[in-house]
């Protein structure tokens, strides 16, 4: 049961397929997390509280803002409320119902996931047309007439990205971002130890071909160094030049990045000529990284201390029909800084049960930012989950994971501190 509230909640994170697509699914989402855990004498009054104190604290902190910062509709006021039900309440429900199981079921799910989505991405590769028909013809929502996109429930093709790897997640950027989480959790869950697990996660994270997924791998990879005791020195001498290698080399790594700069510079100065384009042929204008960060920052400034609303979108002009892509700036739009000083604030605290290290938070934190720079993830339960994550999160005494522990010598507690690396330092 737990793995199936993990696949569910996973799916409903991932945008990619029928399930987040209808209102009404969150909705019973939400019902069934509540059944299950009822039906198994999951929930408790420390559980309702914890949830209760959060919720009324969402509501105080949007309540203030609103009636003492943002002169807005009601309409704004009304949308921040319905979010924390879609969006918040999944994460919430979720976190009671599995509590310190949460981390390990998370990261064994995103592990599967990863593992289907290698044969049918070497599919792709070799037969993308027959393997959009077979999704065209099956039709699962949210395919339209002439979209591009199919879904599997499990996988996703997109013709746009025939050379990448979107998996279970709406494209490939995304699915990286699900994978770097996953890598996060099982390499804090096992003590920072190379696994069968984090070998698949890492062989996903090179099918996406996503530059956001591989600059992410690359501090994974410094994480899992500095955790293992390699010195800088060291890593100065022999991944540096590497890296610096292939930044250049690669063209989806440090051109891609210049060349994304340089458009979306073109497009800001262009945007009245392009807002009108789009809307004459019914089409979303897209900003990329550079651009969505740039326009946030110049139209809202200081409000994106406490933030503007959930559609802060509709309060200007160009961006009603705009696909804005910088995450971490639209999470500033819609809830402030102030409001992801908090998140960061719970997520150096639910990593900080598995180290004593702060250098090891810093990479996560460096992590997210990156993620979110690139990928509009903060406003999915992946990510809000972390509310909760901290509170119920509780280190494995032995560092294993339970696959691993069926087949380990029983030894003392005493024995796994010495042995488990990370999680006890």
């Amino acid at each position: 049961m737990n793995y199936f509230a993990t696949l569910v909640f996973l799916l409903l994170s991932a945008n990619g397929t029928f399930l987040p697509f209808f209102n009404i699914d969150w909705i019973l989402v939400d019902f069934l997390f509540i059944w299950i855990g009822l039906a198994y004498n999951r929930f408790d009054k420390r559980d309702l509280r914890f949830g209760a104190c959060f919720m009324l604290m969402y509501i105080c902190y949007c309540s203030f803002r609103s009636y003492f910062f943002n002169n807005l509709p009601i309409r704004f006021y009304i949308s921040d409320i319905v979010y924390l039900f879609k969006y918040i309440m999944p994460s919430l429900i979720y976190c009671a119902l599995l509590k310190e199981k949460a981390i390990d079921y998370l990261s064994r799910v995103i592990i599967d996931l990863a593992k289907i989505s290698i044969p049918l991405y070497a599919l792709q590769l070799v037969a993308g047309d027959t393997l959009y028909s077979i999704g065209s013809t099956i039709g699962l929502p949210p395919a339209t007439p002439n979209y591009t996109v199919t879904n599997f429930v499990v996988f996703t093709y997109i013709k746009e990205h025939h050379y990448q790897n979107s998996g279970f997640s709406w494209e490939p950027g995304a699915f990286g971002c699900f994978l770097i989480i996953g890598l996060m959790l099982q390499l804090f869950k096992n003590g920072f130890r190379i696994d069968s697990g984090v070998k698949w996660l890492g062989v996903a994270v090179l099918t996406t071909l996503s530059t956001t997924s591989f600059v992410a791998l690359g501090l994974v990879y410094l994480m899992y160094c500095r955790a293992n005791g390699v010195k800088f020195s060291t890593l100065a001498i022999i991944v540096a030049p590497v890296l610096a290698v292939a930044m250049v080399k690669l063209p989806f790594l440090l051109d891609k990045v210049i060349d994304i700069y340089k458009h979306d510079m073109m497009d800001l100065q262009n945007i009245e000529f392009l807002s009108a384009w789009y809307i004459k042929h019914g089409r979303q204008m897209p900003f990329n990284r550079f651009a969505s960060m740039i326009f946030i920052y110049e139209h809202f400034k200081a409000q994106l201390i406490l933030g503007v609303s959930n559609i802060f979108t509709e309060t200007v002009p160009y961006l009603k029909n705009a696909n804005t892509s910088s995450g971490t700036f639209e999470y500033f739009a819609k809830f402030g800084v102030i409001s992801f000083v908090y998140l960061l604030t719970r997520l150096c605290q639910f990593f900080g049960k598995f180290t004593q290290q702060k250098e090891l938070l810093i990479y996560c934190v460096l992590l997210i930012f990156i993620l979110g720079f690139s990928e509009s993830i903060f406003i999915l339960p992946i990510m809000t989950n972390f509310y909760f994550l901290y509170f119920y999160a509780q280190p494995l005494d032995d560092g294993f994971t339970d696959e691993e522990a069926e087949d380990e010598p029983e030894f003392s507690k005493t024995d796994a501190v010495q042995n488990t690396g990370i999680a006890y330092r």
